[in-house]
């Protein structure tokens, strides 16, 4: 259980913090592919509300990411 609290993070890190275009949408979905399997684990758990919290922020700036990634190959093309 930890290791997927601990993939989610790393996968979401290298995705903000990825600087190729190209590579980023790839990252992007992996980090979102890890954040749902953790998810699924949190699924009847009340407790975790700071990594929930943590969650939603990160969640948050994935789609904020994927609308930079969008506006860039739009001004690209």
């Amino acid at each position: 259980m930890a290791e997927n609290k601990q993939k989610w993070v790393g996968e979401y890190l290298q995705a903000v913090l990825e600087i190729q275009a190209r590579v980023m949408p790839n990252r992007i979905e992996s980090a979102r592919t890890a954040i749902s399997e953790r998810l699924k684990e949190l699924e009847g758990d009340s407790n975790h509300h700071a990594e929930r919290s943590r969650i939603r922020y990160a969640l948050n700036s994935l789609t904020a990411l994927e609308e930079d990634v969008r506006r860039w190959n739009k001004q690209a093309a």
